[in-house]
């Protein structure tokens, strides 16, 4: 499950990071995305499959509800749960908005970016959960949640849209449309869901 996080941390920020700091294309930096991102969701699915059976094996609870459990490993049992059906969520619409954009469709019911960043706070969140309830001294636990919730918290910076100067502002801003290919306001409409 750890592997998971990471692949979707650094998924998240590969498109930002391709298009933005490589100059890759759009469409290229996407699919990078597309694929790092789904082999989180396999990892993550792998991990829960392994948490499933080592569970059955012992005759313990699948929702953490134990006897002598400590609160904070039912809790992180319950919302991964959530996490897991956001991030199956998440793919789905992921790799529709991919093919929508590649069979020329803009439209989009939900804004796959700000899904994501939601995503990847609530995951960091359940990490951090699970480390309370484990035996580490103060000091570990806490450098442990501050590189987790740090991470995060940059990944999620780094996906962020960036703002757009708009015409009404001003200045020495051009409005965004002018002297542009259909092309590329395509490419900059499909970008700004991000």
């Amino acid at each position: 499950m750890c592997c998971a996080w990471g692949l979707m941390t650094s998924g998240s920020v590969i498109y930002s990071v391709c298009t933005e700091w490589l100059g890759f294309e759009t469409g290229k930096s996407r699919m990078v995305h597309g694929i790092v991102q789904s082999s989180a969701v396999v990892f993550a699915a792998v991990g829960y499959f392994c948490i499933f059976r080592s569970h059955q094996l012992a005759g313990a609870s699948q929702f953490g509800f134990d006897k002598g459990n400590p609160t904070g490993k039912v809790v992180h049992a319950l919302l991964g749960y959530v996490v897991l059906a956001w991030m199956l969520l998440q793919a789905s619409q992921g790799w529709r908005k991919y093919s929508a954009l590649s069979s020329g469709k803009v439209g989009f019911l939900v804004k796959h970016g700000l899904n994501g960043r939601g995503l990847l706070l609530l995951a960091a969140a359940n990490m951090v959960i699970v480390l309370s309830t484990f035996p580490f001294s103060q000091a570990l636990f806490l450098s442990l949640a501050a590189g987790v919730l740090g991470t995060t918290v940059v990944a999620v910076l780094l996906t962020a849209p960036k703002p757009v100067v708009s015409a009404r502002e001003g200045g020495d801003a051009q409005p965004e449309v002018e002297n542009q290919e259909p092309a590329d306001l395509y490419e900059k409409l499909a970008a700004g869901d991000q």
